[in-house]
């Protein structure tokens, strides 16, 4: 009798040691998430969050789809995102491929660019505000200094999503820079030796060598900074508050304004889940597209 009970425990044992953590997925994960399906599904804002919640279904939903205003956060956040993922992958695989040479200064060079990813994206957007006022920001400074007429970074529709970009990019970067020097790192050197010995050049080893071996770091980095440039607004609030004239409301900031400046809760509600609903969509292609290319890779080899 001893020995089946202790055998009961030991087979439990392992469900007791996740129950804290099942208890904050639940608390702090599927029970928001329920609550704001709830919330998308009714007539809910701070007039009436007291009163009877009026059920209606998909509206909130179709009112977004037909909404002029949620139609031109899309087109920022395409521009805003495909901007932000590209130069910070371009600049992160340089900067990563550089500084995994066997250079001085390396090591310090790493722990250096690491800095701006642990600033938080409040101090880096009032920080960015300042370099590219237009009144007497460093920026338009340092071009009165070349004779060169300023730019308004912030108070021209067509420069400042750019201006966001270029500041999310110095922002998020280094996170690109840690993860690919990890998977540089997972690199046999064997291999470069064996490919260097054959002839291979530098240019020739990094696309046949690199590229491919780096391949699963490259679509998780991808598909991380994807996702954090689709749901990040806190900088945005802080340089533009979306403005001028909507120019710069990405769907996130859309969304937050909408439920918490303008108090439409189910509306605001909905809009998080269409963002889900993208982030899941993008994640798929990237893992599509992973998969589709080590078919390909297998195809050829055999």
């Amino acid at each position: 009798m001893k020995v089946t009970l202790e055998a009961r425990t030991g087979r439990i044992q392992p469900y007791l040691l996740l129950v804290p953590a099942l208890a904050i997925l639940i608390g702090f994960l599927l029970f928001p998430l329920m609550w704001n399906v709830y919330l998308a599904l009714h007539d809910v804002s701070l007039t009436t969050i007291l009163g009877n919640w009026k059920y209606v279904g998909l509206k909130n939903f179709d009112n977004l789809i037909h909404d002029h205003d949620f139609h031109t956060s899309l087109q920022v956040s395409l521009i805003f995102v495909g901007g932000s993922v590209a130069l910070q992958f371009f600049v992160g695989m340089v900067l990563a491929v550089v500084l995994n040479q066997q250079i001085r200064g390396s090591n310090t060079f790493r722990a250096l660019f690491i800095i701006p990813w642990t600033v938080s994206a409040v101090i880096t957007g009032f920080s960015f505000k300042f370099i590219f006022n237009d009144s007497f920001g460093i920026m338009n400074y340092g071009l009165g200094q070349l004779g060169l007429a300023p730019v308004s970074w912030l108070s021209d529709p067509g420069t400042v999503v750019w201006t966001l970009i270029i500041a999310n990019m110095w922002h998020g970067t280094p996170f690109t820079v840690i993860f690919l020097t990890a998977g540089l790192f997972s690199i046999n050197p064997v291999v470069y030796e064996a490919a260097r010995i054959d002839g291979a050049t530098k240019i020739k080893s990094f696309l046949y060598i690199t590229l491919p071996l780096l391949r699963p770091f490259v679509i998780i980095n991808l598909i991380l900074i994807t996702m954090w440039s689709v749901n990040f607004f806190d900088l945005i609030l802080v340089m533009t508050n979306g403005g001028p004239l909507f120019s710069s409301t990405t769907s996130s900031l859309f969304m937050y304004r909408q439920g918490f400046e303008f108090g439409l809760l189910s509306k605001g509600a909905a809009a998080g889940f269409l963002l889900i609903a993208m982030n899941l969509v993008l994640a798929y292609s990237y893992i599509k597209l992973l998969r589709s290319k080590e078919k390909t890779i297998e195809i050829r080899q055999s």
